[in-house]
């Protein structure tokens, strides 16, 4: 069985975790003196410069000339490249994606985030084996935006002029399927009554390779609304036949949906992340 860190079971590493404070410091307050850090960790100059010296050797930290303070490298963003860090919607989201599972019994939900004009993908997933996922994660997969849950609540509450920029780019990219949707008007419709009602639902037989076909699968959505537009969407997942929708709504899954969409926003606006803007 694979382990996972935690408080209770694993020790910290002492001299990682001071070199991560100095990090820490230096993105905080930009160039500091050794006297500086000194004062702002607690830390001797002796164990400051064995850090500081390591940290210059693998390209975190340089020391300026004409001071000899010292600051995060310019380098450091290609250092760690453009994919390292975690998207900030899957990271403040995933607390309450896990909240949400045990209100639904366990029925798995994802979070969509835009990661382009006409383009989202799943970046955070309850979704485990079983019969809602055969064989493969979700997480990367990108996602129609004319035909699953997530796409069609996305395009409902996103700004009238985001709305048409992604229209126009699934025009360019999309399958003939989604483009012939959008040409007959039934697109602007199901957009319509996705608004009305207030979640969206995946189209029925849909389903996004590379997951292996199985049980046919249901789904809403909800948008993911914070101050500044539109982030992504979260929805709950079920076994069609399982479950009607009124059913589902009957034991109050919008509600909680709409509950978890909200909490996540507000951390969105705590976190000042910016809602993605084509225009």
């Amino acid at each position: 069985m694979s382990e996972t860190p935690n408080q209770g079971s694993s020790k910290t590493i002492r001299a990682l975790d001071r070199g991560l404070h100095i990090v820490e410091l230096l993105s905080r307050r930009g160039h500091m003196s050794l006297a500086d850090l000194r004062k702002a960790s607690g830390l001797s100059n002796p164990t400051l410069l064995r850090i500081l010296l390591t940290l210059q050797e693998r390209g975190w930290v340089r020391r300026n000339i004409v001071e000899g303070r010292f600051e995060l490298a310019h380098s450091l963003g290609k250092l760690l490249g453009d994919n390292a860090r975690a998207h900030p919607l899957a990271e403040l989201a995933a607390p309450y994606l896990l909240d949400l599972m045990g209100r639904q019994a366990g029925w798995p939900s994802e979070i969509c985030g835009i990661v382009d004009a006409g383009r989202i993908e799943i970046i955070e997933s309850t979704r485990l084996r079983g019969p809602m996922a055969l064989t493969r994660t979700a997480l990367g997969v990108r996602i129609s935006m004319v035909m699953s849950a997530h796409g069609r609540v996305v395009l409902a509450f996103c700004d009238p002029d985001e709305r048409q920029k992604h229209i126009e780019t699934i025009r360019q990219i999309g399958t003939k399927e989604e483009v012939l949707w959008i040409d007959s008007g039934k697109f602007d419709e199901e957009i319509a009554k996705t608004r009305a009602r207030g979640f969206g639902l995946r189209e029925a037989n849909y389903w996004q390779p590379p997951f292996d076909p199985g049980p046919e699968l249901a789904a809403m959505a909800v948008p993911i609304l914070s101050k500044t537009g539109v982030h992504g969407s979260i929805s709950l997942i079920w076994v069609a036949a399982d479950m009607e929708l009124d059913e589902v709504l009957a034991l109050g899954s919008l509600q909680d949906l709409q509950n978890a969409s909200a909490r996540i926003g507000v951390s969105l606006d705590r976190a000042k992340v910016d809602a993605p803007s084509f225009v």
